[in-house]
């Protein structure tokens, strides 16, 4: 299966409230099964808001292949549907905190451009947090 790919018809509803603040309006990402607004993202990144807490899933991380990972779907700009990541609880927590390292940042581009898509079309990934070659622009510190 692969860890990185584009959801048909996912069943969920796109325009659920954030799981945390209940805020609407857009499609947010995914955490498990739990939709999260941006803010509420930056607030777990920065440390500031109560832990976040999810079962591994029985997948290989999108990006080294060590099994167990936390399941993310993100609806990138412009696309009809959204796509699921499977990343490690490490990668998952430098791609929340914008603090990918380059290689595994390349990894990602090469996976998205693979199903017509690039990092300026991901939250997480836009031009405003990495460099075109993968450096962190505006890395969350850790808390």
């Amino acid at each position: 299966m692969e860890r990185l790919r584009v959801i048909k018809a996912s069943g969920q509803s796109p325009l659920a409230p954030c799981d945390r603040c209940q805020a609407t309006g857009c499609p947010w990402d995914r955490i498990g099964t739990n939709p999260i607004c941006p803010d509420c993202q930056e607030l777990l990144a920065a440390g500031e808001a109560e832990p976040l807490v999810e079962r591994l899933v029985a997948q290989e991380c999108t990006i080294c292949n060590k099994p167990g990972a936390v399941p993310y779907l993100t609806f990138p700009l412009h696309a009809r549907d959204p796509m699921a990541i499977d990343l490690c609880p490490s990668h998952f927590h430098a791609l929340l905190g914008r603090r990918l390292d380059r290689y595994s940042y390349r990894i990602l581009c090469r996976q998205l451009q693979e199903v017509g898509l690039s990092p300026k079309h991901i939250f997480l990934l836009h031009e405003a947090f990495y460099d075109e070659r993968g450096h962190p622009l505006q890395p969350v510190q850790e808390a």
